[in-house]
């Protein structure tokens, strides 16, 4: 006779449990205060039930003889399963105590006490406990609700008026706990615990809609960009002391944490596996199975986590979202790439309200970067991207010196770019000086711009980069030039590149799209472009004179094309972030340093000849690098000296 599991709700979060029970012969029973969860179909029985009723889930529990008792993805489950299980003798992870201090914001900030992690807060339950309140921004919760439900933020005591009475409303208790706002990047963690110890522990970045409060979730991407950092070392911390002080001895964790100033703070924390699916996403990086480990575990077999090895690309768990009581079309969805997907929705379905801002209508779970569409791959830095990264991603070179395209259409463009993750625009029609000069001339800059973003629009892609250029620049400014310069574009190709970075700002902000728009420093190369540096490294391999002109006053930063590609790399690598960087070497180098650094690098016996009389640009462009630095992990490797011993093997 098969043994009996009692599932508490049986919505999209509770799939995996009961397809899992299912596979290994268990026969389930399944509770919900509603009777029209997608999972009920799956269930070999079904009572409707509100799962937070714990005297009337255990005598369905008795009533039917069942041996367990589980839930995945539900905080309002853990307290009914883990007192139903104490009150028959079964087991389960963690004591009803710890399960109600994990699912009630004021005990766990109560008993959490005056860690370094913890956040200031007060509990009101009513309007005139909010006098006690002097941090602000804050945050105003139901002490007990769930799924970003009752989440407001509050700027100042007006604001919790105004929110005040709406966010006690889904408090089953009548209360509302007001913490301060911590402003920061946000990340999961995702634990186990054997005996106590944390035998398992890995940091993810959590992507949430910037536009709505309480942190309605979008997406989440391993690696962290904290791996390796001190900042993860007081994750773990975090993890290891919060472990102790609830009393979680054994099973899954789930944390919701906000890292400001590399120092992290406690959102969530609770005693299941997330709601995520956030098990998926982590076998497939690193294959550790989260939720057979659970299942095991639970079910009393011994369990040992052995050594594992991280996947090489990125990976991304991100939603399909769609506001609460529209009609869904899942085909909105079918040309994203994915190497696995789950749609919670048939087209035609209505979208349920649950947060009542953003709901989870399925999910997709992808590599990236991984597939690189590089628009205008035939050109210079296109061709050498691929050489330099080809072997560890697959660089799909999209331009219509290839043939893949006739014309830079969305329509063509969509077509060219499916199977695509993550995409590099590169194309853009270069300053000619033989060329009368006019913004028609570069109108089909912005068009690429444009049409290209429009097609990863309606594919699903979100990480790109946009090279842009130093030109957008006014050279008349302090140097070095922060990202925040002045912009007066010295040429209308900089103009044009000026315009098609308003337009990825504006994809930015309104679309959810993570453009990473890099202001590249003069580009050092064999590309024979016609510059000063090209008739320097011509001149210097033939041993002939390199003519510098004026006193050398003028200065430029260069950067060398091998950095240049590492930029774009790192750019796509820092999945989450978007904005704009600078892109160069940080340094001036004048017209003779130039000359000196192409002898001494080619290794040529040509001479410098100072022409003073002859008029030169003594404008000085020097960028500042700190922010690419910080928030991509770039910098350059090569000197210039270097760049041109490094060319000379390649000339």
């Amino acid at each position: 006779m098969s043994k009996k599991i009692l599932i508490l709700g049986a919505g999209n979060a509770q799939l995996d449990l009961i397809n899992y029970c299912n596979s290994i012969g268990l026969e389930t029973y399944g509770c919900s205060y509603t009777d029209t969860d997608k999972g009920i179909v799956l269930l070999d029985h079904f009572a409707k039930i509100d799962i937070t009723d714990a005297n009337a889930i255990k005598d369905y529990f008795l009533n039917n003889q069942i041996d367990y008792i589980y839930s995945v993805g539900s905080d309002i489950a853990v307290p009914t399963i883990c007192t139903v299980a104490e009150e028959t003798g079964k087991f389960s992870f963690v004591s009803s105590k710890t399960a109600e201090i994990c699912c009630n914001k004021h005990l766990m900030r109560k008993a959490l006490g005056d860690v370094g992690y913890n956040l200031p807060y007060t509990v009101c339950s009513s309007y005139e406990d909010v006098e006690t309140v002097d941090f602000y921004p804050a945050i105003l919760k139901p002490v007990d609700s769930q799924g970003q439900r009752g989440v407001y933020l509050a700027r100042n005591k007006d604001e919790i008026r105004k929110y005040f009475e709406k966010s006690i409303s889904f408090s089953k208790s009548g209360k509302v706990i007001i913490e301060k706002f911590v402003s920061g990047d946000e990340v999961s963690v995702n634990a186990y615990v054997k005996n106590g110890e944390v035998v398992f522990s890995i940091i993810s970045d959590r992507e949430s809609f910037d536009s709505f409060p309480g942190g309605i979730i979008k997406a989440h991407h391993l690696p962290s960009v904290y791996e390796n950092t001190a900042t993860a070392e007081k994750i773990n911390e975090l993890v290891k002391e919060t472990v102790i002080s609830l009393k979680i001895n054994n099973g899954p964790v789930y944390f919701q944490i906000k890292v400001c100033d590399g120092n992290p703070y406690l959102i969530e924390v609770t005693p299941r596996l997330d709601g995520c699916h956030m098990w998926r996403l982590i076998e497939r990086y690193c294959g550790v199975n989260l939720f057979t480990l659970t299942m095991k575990h639970f079910f009393g077999e011994d369990i040992e986590i052995g050594e594992y090895k991280k996947s090489r690309y990125p990976m991304h768990l991100e939603f399909f979202c769609e506001p609460p009581e529209t009609i869904f079309n899942k085909n909105k969805y079918s040309d994203y790439f994915a190497d696995y997907s789950v749609m919670y929705y048939e087209t035609g379905d209505t979208v349920r309200k649950l947060n009542g801002y953003m709901e989870k209508c399925g999910y997709r779970i992808y590599k990236s970067p991984h597939t690189i569409g590089v628009i205008g791959g035939s050109g210079f830095v296109g061709r050498s991207f691929e050489e330099q990264y080809g072997k560890c991603l697959s660089v799909k070179n999209i331009s219509r010196s290839n043939g893949s395209v006739t014309e830079y259409s969305e329509k063509q463009l969509e077509k060219a770019l499916l199977g695509c993750d993550s995409v590099v625009i590169l194309a853009g029609k270069k300053v000619r000086q033989d060329e009368k000069q006019s913004l028609s001339l570069y109108s089909d800059n912005i068009a690429v711009v444009e049409n290209t973003l429009k097609a990863c629009c309606r594919l699903g892609i979100t990480n790109i980069v946009f090279t842009s250029s130093r030109c957008v620049y006014s050279n008349e400014q302090s140097v070095p030039i922060t990202e925040n310069g002045i912009i007066n574009p010295i040429n209308y190709y900089g103009i044009s590149k000026a315009t098609a970075e308003l337009l990825c700002t504006y994809y930015n902000k309104n679309m959810g799209f993570k453009i990473k728009i890099l202001r590249l420093a003069q580009i050092i190369g064999n590309d024979k472009n016609g510059n000063i540096t090209d008739r320097f490294i011509n001149n210097a391999l033939l041993n002939k004179p390199l003519t510098v002109y004026g006193k050398a006053e003028g200065r430029r930063d260069y950067i060398y094309i091998k950095d240049v590609c590492k930029a774009i790399y790192r750019s796509l690598e820092s999945y989450g972030k978007s904005g704009i960087y600078n892109i160069g070497s940080g340094k001036g180098t004048s017209s003779i340093e130039l000359a000196k650094a192409v002898i001494q690098g080619l290794e040529s016996k040509s001479e410098i000849i100072m022409l003073a009389d002859k008029p030169e640009d003594t404008s000085i462009t020097c960028l500042d690098v700190s922010k690419a630095k910080e928030e991509l992990g770039f910098s350059c490797e090569f000197c210039l000296k270097e760049a041109f011993k490094d060319l000379l093997k390649m000339v």
